[in-house]
């Protein structure tokens, strides 16, 4: 019988949004969004601020630096150096010191490491900025007994659940076997794509969720800039919405916050593009 492998994820986790102001991310999220935040806290020795959001099924963590100015603390570096954006993404193992341990089987660099939770360097994940963690979310409510994924689905205005998370990593062909051999994830045919450039998109499925990693055929385009610059190789989430012109209506027009949702003209699936504090979010109709 095959040993269980330390790494196999049992659940996608969360996404990391770095930016500026916390606070400010957090309302769009609940208000615009329609998510729900269940913790907030601020960590001394980064002196960041950080607060857990469901949008529909997906968990976004919104960290900044509290001081942002102050160049002595790390957050803050990294977000003077890589601007706002997506940090990193997030899987949950059932044993971290396991997980550390098959990584030093495999050769995977480990960048850095905290009490129940591993960040895997860039260099071993194609340019992804990838976490493992046994750890749990304080007040996580996927972990109740009567929590539902598809609580946000009836919502027109809103999104539903996420399709797919689209990445652009600067090794594309090292991304795919680590999430396929290391994660034990399975990847379909892949296929060309047209936008947002001509491009070759691998759905790959890892635990319970979809990661689409591209590879530009511009060497010199805008996605291949992406991939060669200072970010966890995430583009773009791309969510399931009910109704997507009246989603960008209330987005632009909620007497709260005004949030730009551009329509998109041959664009694959996708119907809007929001960019939020350097993050993409698209709009699937479903």
């Amino acid at each position: 019988m095959t040993a269980a492998n330390p790494l196999h994820p049992s659940r996608y986790l969360h996404t990391i949004h770095a930016a500026p102001a916390c606070e400010r991310l957090r309302q769009i999220y609940t208000h615009v969004f329609g998510g729900i935040t269940f913790h907030e806290s601020y960590y001394p020795p980064e002196d960041r601020d950080a607060a857990l959001i469901y949008v529909a099924d997906h968990m976004i963590e919104v960290m900044s630096p509290r001081h942002g100015d102050d160049m002595a603390f790390m957050y803050a570096r990294y977000l003077a150096k890589a601007g706002p954006g997506y940090h990193s993404i997030s899987f949950r193992v059932d044993n971290v010191p396991a997980a550390r341990a098959r990584c030093d089987e495999l050769g995977v660099k480990i960048n850095t490491e905290g009490p129940g939770l591993i960040f895997l360097h860039p260099k071993s994940t194609g340019g992804l900025i990838m976490e493992l963690t046994d750890h749990r979310m304080p007040n996580d409510p996927w972990d109740l007994p009567n929590w539902r994924r598809d609580w946000a689905f009836g919502r027109p205005q809103k999104p539903h659940a996420l399709a797919h998370i689209v990445c652009a990593p600067r090794f594309p062909e090292t991304a795919l076997r680590f999430l396929v051999e290391a994660l034990d994830g399975t990847a379909q045919a892949p296929v060309t794509v047209d936008w947002p450039e001509r491009a070759t998109a691998t759905r790959v499925d890892v635990a319970d969720m979809t990661l689409v990693v591209l590879q530009p055929d511009d060497t010199d385009g805008a996605l291949a800039r992406f991939a060669g610059g200072t970010n966890g190789g995430v583009y773009a989430l791309a969510w399931q919405v009910g109704d997507p012109p009246a989603m960008a209506e209330w987005f632009g027009n909620n007497n709260i916050f005004t949030v730009a949702a551009e329509p998109l003209a041959d664009a694959g699936p996708y119907t809007h593009e929001v960019v939020l504090d350097g993050a993409r979010h698209w709009f699937v109709k479903g």
